[in-house]
Order: structure tokens, then sequence, then C-alpha cells
């Protein structure tokens, strides 16, 4: 193989235009490249750091309807046991009342009883002394 001024020339056309290409190709394509490859790391960053904002934002919502459940549920508990110590109480005086309506009815039914006895006593007396009177009286 022969070099002669050609080959030289060549060599050097070559290598001029492949710095011309780098200038112009090249470097802007590179830089492109990088751009693309700077704004899909920051996208895919940003989706990763508002995925974990917002697993944390569930696991907040899933503490808080635990939270309020459990609360509902105590709520519901305390609830129940006021109301069934209301109907006790409620029922200790319905009961209460009863007794003393009965014992009351009781005491007016012996108050009527005794009274009704005393009138009949009376009764019984001037009945008795009327016969009486009539027996002596005819004798």
């Amino acid at each position: 193989m022969e070099f002669n001024a050609t080959f030289i020339v060549s060599a050097i056309s070559f290598v001029i235009f492949t710095l011309i290409m780098n200038a112009i190709l090249y470097n802007p394509l590179q830089k492109v490249v990088s751009e693309r490859q700077t704004f899909v790391d920051e996208t895919l960053e940003e989706a990763k750091k508002h995925h974990q904002k917002s697993e944390a934002i569930l696991k907040d919502k899933e503490r808080k309807l635990t939270s309020t459940k459990h609360d509902a549920k105590k709520i519901i508990v305390e609830k129940t046991e006021a109301v069934k110590a209301e109907k006790t109480a409620l029922t200790a005086d319905a009961q209460q009342k009863a007794v003393r309506t009965i014992d009351s009815a009781k005491e007016e039914l012996q108050k009527s009883k005794e009274e009704a006895q005393q009138v009949l006593s009376e009764e019984v007396q001037k009945l008795s002394q009327s016969i009486l009177s009539k027996i002596l009286g005819k004798v």
C-alpha cells in the first residue's frame, strides 16, 4: 500500500468531518439524550415521592378509620350500658311505685273494710236494739 497525498488529505478530511459532525450532530444529540434522561429520572423520583405520600396518606386514613370504628364501638357499648342502667333504674322505680300504689290501695281497702265493719256494727246494734225494743215493747 502506498501512502500519498490523497491519503493524507482523506485522513485530514475524515478528522475534520468527524470534528464537525461531533460539534454539529453528536454533542447536541448527546445533550438532548442527557436532558431526556435527567427529565425521566426526575419524573421517576417525583412519582416515587408521590407514591410514598399516597401510601402514607392511605395508611393514615386506615389508621383513622380503625380508630373511628373502635371509638364508635366504644360509644355504642357505653350507650348500651347507660341505657341498660337507665332501664334498670326505671324498672326499679316503676316497681317501687307499683308497690307503693298496691300498699296504698291495701290501706284504703283496709280503711274501707274497717269503716264498713263499723257501719255494719252500728247497724247491727241499731237493729238489735230495735228488735230488743220491739220484743220488750210487746211483752
